[in-house]
Parts: C-alpha cells; sequence; structure tokens
C-alpha cells in the first residue's frame, strides 16, 4: 500500500509538471528563441533587428518581423516570429532547404555608432515542428545561436544626448531601415555556380564538373556579401556576411567542352537572387550611411548544364558599363595534356590550402541580379558599381567534395603529341576585408578561360599565419613553424610553386638564421596551390624578461612555370616576434 501511494505521488507530480511546462509554453515562456550575442569591447545592450528572406514570388526580398534591446548583451527572439514566413516556404516546397535571417545590431555611444550585420539561415520544416511540438520546443530553447561583434562605425556629427527617447516603437539612439523601393528579387532563374570559356575549342577540351560528394554527405552554403557606403561615395568597404541559404552537395553533373563540343557553358542551380538596402537611421533623423546586400535568397537542389553564351555574356559585359573597368582574370595554372597527363584542378582545395580566405569561390550574384533585372525592364536603385562587385561566397562543409572541377583531358591529336595552353580564372578587382578586419583580398569568382600556351605574368603577395609570441618550450620541440600563403595578386589563388626565404633579425638587425623552404607543387604528385610550412629551430631565438624582439622577413622568390608560359614576381613581407622566457620547474 504505501509503495502504491508512492507511485501514485510521483505520477501525480510527473502530470503536474508536464502541465505546468505546456501551460508555460502556451504562453509564451519557453518559446524556442533565436539567442543573439552583441559583444563590442564588451557586452552591449545594442538595438537588435531581425530581417526575415522572402520565398519565390515576392517583389521584396527582405522584411523586418522583430526588433528589441539585448539586456548585458543578450537578446533572445522567439521563433514564432518566423512561422508565417516559414508556412509560405514549406508551402513552396523548400521545407528541408535552408532559408535566410539577417540580424542586425546598433549601439551608439556619443557620437560613434558602432554595428554589425549577419544572415545565418534555418530549415523552415524543422521550425515549424518544433514551433508546434511543445515536449520538442521545450528540448530546442535556444534553437540557434548568432555573434554579432559591432566592428563596423559611423561618426555621428554629434553625440546623441539624452534624455532622448522616442516614442514607440522606435527604438532610443539608431536602427536600421530596410527601404522597400530597393529591396527585390528575380523570379526562380538560373544561377550560374561555375562557367568556362575555351578560347582554343579546336586545340584542348575538357569537362566542368560541380557537387561531387567521394567519401561523405556534405553541404553548400551561399554566403552574402554587402558594400558599405556613405551617400554617393565611390570609398566602398566590401565584406562578406554570413550565409543567406544551403544545399546539398549530393549533386553531380559536368560539362563538356572544346573538340567538337560547346566552346563554353557554365553549371547553373534554379533559385532566386535578393538585393536589399539598408539605411541608418537615428532619433536625430536619416543619416547617408548605406548598406547594399546581394544574397542567394533560395536554391534548388540539382544541377543543371547550359552552353546559352549569351547569358554568359549577358551579365559579364555588364562589369565594365557600371564600373569602367574589364573583369580580371588571374593566370592561375599551365595546362599540359598527353603523354597518359591530364590537367585537373578541385576547387575545394583553395578552401582547403587557402583558410584565411574560407571559400571554394564566389558567385557574381550583383552582376547577375542586374542582368536579370535589365531584362525585364526592373529598375535597381543601387549604385551600379557596388552591385556590380558584390558576390556570393561558396563554402562547403568537408573538402572531400569536388565543389568544382576543372578537367583538360583532351587535345588535337593532328596537331601535336601533347597539348598545352594556360588556365585563367576570373577575379573582382575590388578589395574585400576578413571578418577580423586584419586583413584583405580579392574575391575570385568560379569562372575560367582556357587559353593556347602564352606569355604571361603576375605579381604576388604573401600572408603568414602563425606565433607572434613563442616561449622557450618546457617539452622538447623541434620548431616553430609558420604557415605562408602566397597569393596571385591579391587573390585568395595561391601560386603553383617556387621557394620561400626566411630571414630571422634580433632587435639591432643582425642576421640570426635563414633558410629556404619549397612550396608543393602539382609536378610531384601533391595537390598543387598549397601554403609553405616555415619551421625555424627554437634554439636560435634568445627568451628573455619580458621578451626580447626579432623579426622574421618572409620572401617568395619568384616562379615560372615548366613551359614558361606564366612568370610569379617576388615578394617580400615582414612579421615581428617576441620571445618571452618562462620558467618551467615546479
Amino acid at each position: 500500500m504505501h509503495s502504491s501511494f508512492k507511485v501514485w505521488v510521483s505520477i501525480s507530480l510527473l502530470i503536474i509538471v508536464v502541465a505546468l511546462a505546456i501551460t508555460a509554453y502556451s504562453l509564451g515562456y519557453l518559446t524556442p528563441s533565436i539567442v543573439v550575442n552583441v559583444v563590442g569591447k564588451k557586452p552591449v545592450n545594442a538595438y537588435v533587428q531581425v530581417f526575415a528572406v522572402l520565398p519565390p514570388g515576392h517583389n521584396e526580398s527582405l522584411i523586418e518581423v522583430w526588433s528589441g534591446t539585448a539586456s548585458n548583451g543578450v537578446v533572445r527572439v522567439p521563433i514564432t516570429v518566423l512561422s508565417k514566413i516559414a508556412s509560405e516556404w514549406v508551402a513552396k516546397g523548400y521545407g528541408s532547404e535552408g532559408v535566410g535571417i539577417e540580424v542586425v545590431a546598433t549601439y551608439v555611444s556619443g557620437s560613434t555608432v558602432y554595428y554589425d550585420m549577419m544572415f545565418t539561415a534555418y530549415e523552415p520544416g524543422t521550425l515549424l515542428s518544433t514551433i508546434n511540438n511543445p515536449m520538442l520546443s521545450m528540448a530546442r530553447l535556444n534553437y540557434m545561436t548568432v555573434s554579432l561583434n559591432l566592428t563596423n562605425t559611423y561618426q555621428l556629427a554629434k553625440a546623441l544626448t539624452k534624455p532622448q527617447v522616442p516614442t514607440p516603437p522606435a527604438p532610443p539612439g539608431c536602427w536600421w531601415v530596410n527601404i522597400t523601393s530597393k529591396s527585390w528579387q528575380t523570379p526562380i532563374i538560373k544561377i550560374p555556380i561555375a562557367w568556362v570559356y575555351d578560347n582554343v575549342p579546336n586545340y584542348l577540351g575538357g569537362a566542368l564538373g560541380a557537387y561531387s560528394t567521394q567519401t561523405t554527405t556534405a553541404t553548400v552554403y551561399f554566403y552574402a556579401s554587402m558594400g558599405l557606403a556613405q551617400g554617393g561615395s565611390t570609398s566602398v568597404t566590401y565584406k562578406f556576411i554570413g550565409y543567406s541559404t544551403y544545399t546539398s552537395s549530393s549533386n553531380w553533373n559536368a560539362l563538356g567542352f572544346g573538340l567538337s563540343q560547346p566552346s563554353a557553358g557554365f553549371l547553373y542551380q534554379n533559385g532566386t537572387i535578393g538585393v536589399a538596402t539598408l539605411q541608418l537611421y537615428c532619433i536625430t533623423g536619416p543619416t547617408n550611411q548605406y548598406a547594399y546586400e546581394a544574397f542567394v535568397a533560395s536554391i534548388l537542389s540539382g544541377i543543371g548544364t547550359s552552353s546559352d553564351i549569351t547569358y554568359l555574356n549577358g551579365f559579364l559585359n555588364l562589369y565594365k558599363a557600371y564600373t569602367g573597368y574589364s573583369p580580371q582574370y588571374v593566370p592561375f595554372d599551365e595546362i599540359y595534356v598527353g603523354g597518359g597527363k591530364t590537367y585537373n584542378y578541385w576547387f575545394s582545395n583553395v578552401q582547403a590550402y587557402s583558410p584565411p580566405f574560407g571559400f571554394s569561390g564566389t558567385i557574381p550574384v550583383g552582376l547577375i541580379i542586374a542582368y536579370i533585372a535589365q531584362t525585364l525592364g526592373k529598375s535597381l536603385s543601387i549604385p551600379g558599381f557596388i552591385l556590380a562587385n558584390l558576390a556570393a561566397g561558396v563554402q562547403v562543409t568537408t573538402i572531400k567534395v569536388s565543389i568544382v572541377e576543372i578537367l583538360i583531358n583532351q587535345f588535337n591529336n593532328l596537331l601535336s603529341s601533347y597539348g598545352s595552353g594556360d588556365l585563367f580564372v576570373a577575379a573582382l578587382p575590388v578589395k574585400y576585408s576578413s571578418s577580423s578586419g586584419n586583413y584583405f583580398y580579392y574575391p575570385f569568382i568560379l569562372g575560367f578561360n582556357v587559353t593556347g600556351l602564352g606569355s604571361y605574368s603576375s605579381g604576388t603577395s604573401i600572408y603568414v599565419d602563425g606565433p607572434g609570441v613563442i616561449f622557450n618550450p618546457c617539452i622538447p620541440i623541434n620548431s616553430y613553424n609558420w604557415t605562408v600563403y602566397v597569393s596571385i595578386g591579391n587573390s585568395p589563388l595561391l601560386v603553383p610553386g617556387g621557394t620561400v626565404t626566411a630571414t630571422v633579425y634580433n632587435s639591432q638587425g643582425s642576421v640570426v638564421w635563414s633558410g629556404t623552404f619549397t612550396i608543393p607543387t602539382s609536378i610531384d604528385g601533391s595537390p598543387p596551390h598549397q601554403p609553405a610550412v616555415v619551421s625555424i629551430p627554437w634554439t636560435i631565438f634568445n627568451y628573455g624578461v619580458p621578451y626580447n624582439t626579432y623579426y622574421i622577413k618572409f620572401s617568395y622568390n619568384g616562379y615560372t612555370t615548366p613551359q614558361g608560359s606564366i612568370g610569379y614576381g617576388s615578394s617580400t613581407t615582414t612579421i615581428t616576434i617576441y620571445a618571452e622566457l618562462q620558467s618551467c620547474g615546479p
């Protein structure tokens, strides 16, 4: 009897707990949320806004769905604010696809406005299942987390004074307005993932392929980009601001080109592209600070092929029309085909061997949406020179995927016993800043030109990753290592070969050590376009209290491809190293 009473009490308590939980859920106390962390130099109570990307069929690309103020740098956005839009996405067949939201944080201190923007994506079907299932909701209270670092600034003419508290719903200080007249998305179109022009189609041929998963299921993310500008200024800060959508990489398709095949063509996915313009407003009125954004709004799985050169030329020709410059092409590699050899390169290698860049390539979504708008008679109220330079970054969750592969495996053997040529890769000739802001690069586009063997040259630049402070080791090691990325021009594409010399100087400018290291090449069987790893013996440094200062000069010594068609120039950079003495005793 006593035992039965205990069981009855336990069951009763369980029923009460569940009932209370369901009641709390129905009242919104246990609603799953998007957790937004806002950090400047310390957590700040920034004003946070959430914009949702709209599904195909809408004229606008973004709509604001929530706003509020952070408490001690944290704000919780209930996912129920997305339920209506998520239902639209599901109804249109995108329930399991990644669709985007944009989170914006703004904070004012005196006359300085600090702000940040970040895209991320969710699956509409999963979000709705979570909302509609109380038990599932309680297990996913922190539905996703977004962190904003407030790295961008704008200077007001004078400081905002207190008390200047506006009438709700406007926030105190400053906020961003989505200018609906400048927000637009395309109908469902062919979005070129990669393309190729074969300038010697009667001599060299091959294939362009994408999305082959070798060992595991992977996801391909499409990152949005932004151009920050004040008024009509030509000074623009470009950067990537998180991913707006994602899709599976479990597709494969290839486009043949050259030698009885089309001389040009592209791989594409069906989807929509969006543009938006956000303007900074303050309680004193609108400012002249704008954020111009372009992004892949939706993407459907499946890769198609097309040889529609008119479409390719249509959006590529707009670049010069908008900027006054022709698109830049980077001399990437020398081609040699014959004697059992073929040329192929997987652009997932760029993401693997050039991690400061972080992508496998980019897509010129600004040019594409400009071309589509032009053909539809739609006017986009975005400065053309900014729109032309907005791209979507392509990132894959694992490098064991041939995200984009270019293969040259055919040549006209009636003309010669082997085939030779050069491969060029398209690049936007504008600087994009890294997320950390400590370096810049020209983003390359997944567009290729195959030419006959020529005579070309390119400058180079160096980015070094490694320790800035070193210690006398308490556990035996042989050396300290630095990774040296030698880029073609200012692009993230790495040179195909050469050597790097590292020279160590003490604080008096005297040389204390020097060594030369080889960049791996495709000739010795290694994957091409890798960085050099510089190993310096730890014993050459004199460790001091608080520290001794050293300088390491990294010099790329230039490189000429085996058949002499491309020459890469020399370059140097110097970093400062602090050698500190540490105690290794108990």
